[in-house]
């Protein structure tokens, strides 16, 4: 599958191999690989290990440039303590949530990787170990409060004013910020921040096609349906049918 992975180590170590280049991948470590790379993982049967993996598309497909520029990742690339024990600790909570199948962990996993990948944006593969300790910059503090903002206020109409106003930051700065962080604007990273809510709410039935366009901040039914066939190839319509 065309599927990027992310792996995370918690606790122990591995020896990863990957195009004949082995690593020793410690607790806190993360490793991104791209799609259909080929890798070996060879365990210490006495060493307690406990990691996780992430499966993840990035989609659109039209996004792909700017998500290598952020990730430069041909085949895998290492990302040494990135994995505070505070980040570990809400990656296993929200895991446990989703095995229990407790409501809405879909959209708080998708949430812990946004937070993780904005995580894995401040590093480079293999960087010096003044870099590691290097605080975020602005713009990623920035984001961060955004998607923290977005988090707590998902049931409601959030626009790009309420960031601003979150942030503290001007609308032409928060844009910047957002383009350069994520490839997209500000408006367009909201909408796409909504999308699993929004696929959520067509499974349910219990609103309208248009009310679901009215509370996710759309001005028509039309440009709802259009974002939303752009980005999975078939109507809101058609999904709520198969979805049932």
């Amino acid at each position: 599958p065309s599927h990027y992975k992310l792996t995370i180590v918690v606790q122990g170590t591995v020896r990863f191999t990957c195009q004949a280049h082995t690593r020793v991948i410690h607790g806190g470590d993360a490793v991104l690989m791209a799609p259909f790379t080929p890798y070996e993982i060879q365990l210490d049967p006495e060493d307690a290990l406990d990691l996780f993996y992430l499966y993840f598309e990035v989609v659109p497909a039209t996004s792909l440039p700017a998500f290598h520029q952020l990730f430069p990742c041909a085949d895998a690339a290492l990302y040494p303590g990135v994995v505070d024990p505070a980040l570990q600790m809400m990656l296993e909570r929200e895991l446990d949530l989703y095995q229990k199948g407790a409501p809405g962990q879909f959209l708080s996993l998708q949430l812990l990787l946004t937070r993780l990948l904005l995580t894995l944006g401040r590093y480079s593969d293999d960087p010096p170990a003044h870099q590691r300790t290097t605080r975020p910059t602005h713009c990623e503090r920035v984001v961060r409060e955004c998607v923290e903002y977005l988090d707590e206020h998902l049931r409601e109409n959030v626009q790009v004013q309420d960031l601003c106003l979150a942030a503290h930051v001007s609308q032409s700065y928060l844009y910047k910020c957002f383009e350069r962080m994520t490839g997209l604007s500000t408006r367009e990273f909201i909408r796409q921040y909504r999308m699993p809510q929004i696929k959520m709410q067509l499974r349910q039935n219990t609103l309208s096609i248009q009310q679901i366009a009215e509370q996710n901040g759309f001005s028509s039914v039309s440009a709802f349906s259009r974002m939303f066939r752009n980005r999975y190839g078939i109507s809101p319509a058609a999904y709520r049918k198969h979805s049932r």
